[in-house]
Order: structure tokens, then C-alpha cells, then sequence
């Protein structure tokens, strides 16, 4: 007998996805995403999932070509919230959050990741950074 709702183990809610530093690496992350969070049956998040996952990507893309290293996208959910993370190798250039003029094109990606997220943050580490987003899901209080 099967059951109709997947059991999942630990380690069965976290993904890891390595993409290259290249411009289809963001639509290519929303992708996987998508899949992830279908197979998970938490599809609930994925609207602001598949915006917060583009911007990181194509800021870790864009910002952060240190030679042909990869970027990796984490993807984990646990106690309700879902985590995206993106990391990359370069330690210099770390994200800011701005306010563009009307007339730039660029510079509205971390403006969205704040609006869009619960909490979001940057970690250092030997290897490079992770800009980091969380997704509470809904409160079953009621």
C-alpha cells in the first residue's frame, strides 16, 4: 500500500542545484526550483520563490564572476519556511541595498528580495559569500 502524500526525510527537503556563471543560469534556477518545490507539494511558496531565486541567481551571475566558478543555489525547507540560498566566490563585492532614480535600469533586485522575503541576510566564509532568503509559510494558528 502506498501512500497518497510523500514521506520525506530530512535530508529529502534539501536540494543543492550548480549552475554556471552565466545569464541562463537565473531562468535555469527558477526552473528547478519550480520542480523542487512540485515534488515537495509546496507549491504554495512558488510565486515568491521563483522571483526571489531569479534575482539572487542573476545577481550572483552578474556580480560576482570570479574566474569560471560555479554557483551553487540551496534550496531547504523545514518547520514551515523555506530557505534559498546562492552562493558564489567572490568575497568583494557584497550586496547593497539602494534606492535607483526612475531612469536606471538596474539596481532594483535587492529592493525586491527584501519586499518579497521574510528575512534575508549575507554570510561570509573562506570561499566566497551567500546571500540567503527565508519564506515563512502559513501560520497554522488560525
Amino acid at each position: 500500500m502506498t501512500s497518497r502524500h510523500p514521506t520525506y526525510t530530512n535530508d529529502d527537503l534539501s536540494r543543492v542545484f550548480t549552475l554556471s556563471p552565466v545569464p541562463a543560469s537565473a531562468p535555469m534556477a527558477r526552473m528547478l526550483v519550480r520542480q523542487t518545490l512540485a515534488q515537495w507539494e509546496i507549491t504554495h511558496f512558488q510565486e515568491q520563490a521563483d522571483l526571489l531565486v531569479t534575482e539572487l541567481t542573476a545577481n550572483a551571475v552578474r556580480h560576482a564572476r570570479a574566474g569560471d566558478a560555479s554557483v551553487k543555489v540551496l534550496l531547504t525547507y523545514a518547520a514551515g519556511t523555506l530557505r534559498i540560498e546562492v552562493r558564489d566566490r567572490d568575497r568583494t563585492t557584497l550586496p547593497v541595498r539602494r534606492e535607483p532614480g526612475s531612469e536606471e535600469e538596474a539596481g532594483r533586485g535587492l529592493l525586491i528580495v527584501d519586499a518579497c522575503a521574510d528575512r534575508w541576510g549575507v554570510r561570509l566564509a573562506e570561499s566566497g559569500k551567500t546571500v540567503w532568503c527565508e519564506l515563512a509559510g502559513p501560520s497554522s494558528d488560525g
